[in-house]
């Protein structure tokens, strides 16, 4: 059920034009890959670019990392996580499969490819509710008062979201008053 889930929500969140590249290498074993992707976010003319990486003894051990850069290549967000975590949740365990370096190939072409959307599509956040609440079966949280997700989400700003975990997706948003990516919204089942 969560593969399902985050593969619906990888396809989502993959519906894009723009190439993503994928560069490889190996040493001795160990797992080193890594992939890029250009979107349309914080500039409407220039894009960014996502980086993610996996890098470990073996790919079942790996690392990743995620990198939003603009277009000057600075640093606006970083996130970093264990592929077992991203790709079938939990801790590992001494019984856990290998990982192939295909299988960490095709998991960051997807990881890489998000695509900008706009924040208008998220839910509203209903007054007198606590959070921004569920939406078709997925939960939704902000940590943002409901008068500034209300006024960002109503602002129609571009968004991206990536995967956080198998079954948790977070968006990105500009934030106005810092004009520095905020995380809008955490979602999943």
């Amino acid at each position: 059920m969560r593969r399902m889930i985050l593969g619906a929500a990888a396809l989502l969140l993959c519906a894009c034009g723009q190439q993503t590249q994928m560069a490889t290498t190996s040493a001795s074993g160990g797992c080193e890959r890594s992939a890029t992707h250009q979107v349309l976010w914080t500039d409407a003319e220039r894009p960014d670019t996502i980086s993610v990486r996996a890098e470990g003894p073996s790919c079942s051990q790996a690392v990743v990392s995620f990198v939003a850069r603009n277009a000057q290549g600075d640093p606006l967000w970083t996130f970093i996580n264990t592929y077992h975590d991203m790709a079938t949740g939990g801790v590992m365990t001494d019984d856990t499969p290998a990982v192939a370096a295909q299988q960490v190939d095709h998991f960051l072409a997807g990881w890489a490819n998000v695509t900008a959307q706009t924040s208008s599509q998220l839910p509203e956040w209903r007054e007198g509710a606590e959070n921004v609440g569920s939406n078709g079966g997925l939960t939704y949280t902000t940590s943002f008062s409901r008068e500034s997700y209300e006024a960002m989400r109503q602002r129609n700003s571009r968004m991206i979201c990536y995967a956080a975990a198998v079954a948790a997706t977070q968006c990105l948003v500009i934030d106005p008053s810092s004009n520095s990516p905020a995380m809008i919204v955490a979602y999943g089942s």
